[in-house]
């Protein structure tokens, strides 16, 4: 245990770099499931089946409890969130999560919701991770709760079935601390993301992220863990830009 701590101190005697490069996936998600055709090219994908073989053997020899340790260093923070937006022409796609609607218990998918709206999408996994993306959307949704064109969708991950089990046995309990009008997009999700872990940043599955998903479904900024107070303040920056540049906002000729 001690030599856990000593990395900790360690690690967060080291300042934190700032996100490299852009996040997400390059291909357009769709809600629509795969042909025949489609998943059979997959099966017969030598770079699918490598990359899937590379995941299972890190996944293998990694410790159980390597994720809680890691919250010693940062709080779990592994990079900063950019100073400006990433470049459209950049920008990857928010990949498509699957989910049960909080409000009506229908489901629904990430690629239909973001694509039309310029979002911020938290994924959640327990309490502290809730706190995590609070800190970093509560100032963006104070001020753009009411405009038209914006959305906070909130992913409550458990890709545990136990703990997915769990969760839904208490959707009352849950509907009872999300706020009525943001329940139509809080989407509580079993979905295994192990092929998307690594391009969407997610190094931490006890850590919150959030992202900021323009109207073409892409992502241009991200966070995780608690925002830094310059952080919050982009984020609020960032989706008032983008939804300038939605029709008739002041940017939108």
């Amino acid at each position: 245990m001690s030599s856990v701590s000593e990395a900790a101190t360690e690690a967060n005697a080291k300042p934190l770099p700032f996100l490299s490069q852009p996040l997400g996936i390059t291909k357009r998600p769709t809600s629509e499931k795969p042909s025949w055709t489609e998943r059979h090219a997959e099966w017969f994908d030598r770079d699918v089946r490598l990359e899937k073989r590379r995941l299972i053997i890190k996944d293998a020899t990694r410790g159980y409890f390597h994720d809680f340790h890691e919250i010693r260093s940062h709080g779990g923070k592994t990079w900063r969130s950019p100073q400006t937006m990433i470049r459209a022409d950049k920008a990857r796609y928010f990949p498509d999560i699957q989910g049960t609607c909080l409000a009506d218990k229908s489901k629904k998918h990430t690629a239909d919701m973001l694509f039309g709206h310029v979002s911020i999408v938290a994924i959640v996994t327990s309490r502290v991770s809730e706190e995590h993306t609070r800190s970093f959307y509560e100032a963006a949704l104070e001020r753009f709760r009411s405009h038209p064109h914006f959305q906070l969708v909130q992913i409550n991950l458990q890709e545990n079935t136990l703990k997915a089990y769990l969760l839904s046995l208490f959707l009352s309990s849950l509907r009872a601390q999300v706020p009525t009008d943001l329940q139509s997009t809080y989407l509580l999700s079993q979905q295994n993301m192990d092929m998307v872990r690594e391009p969407m940043g997610l190094h931490n599955k006890h850590v919150g992220y959030t992202y900021l998903v323009g109207p073409d479904g892409k992502i241009r900024w991200a966070g995780s863990a608690f925002a830094e107070a310059d952080e919050a303040r982009t984020l609020v920056a960032c989706t008032g830009v983008l939804l300038d540049r939605m029709p008739g906002g002041r940017k939108a000729s």
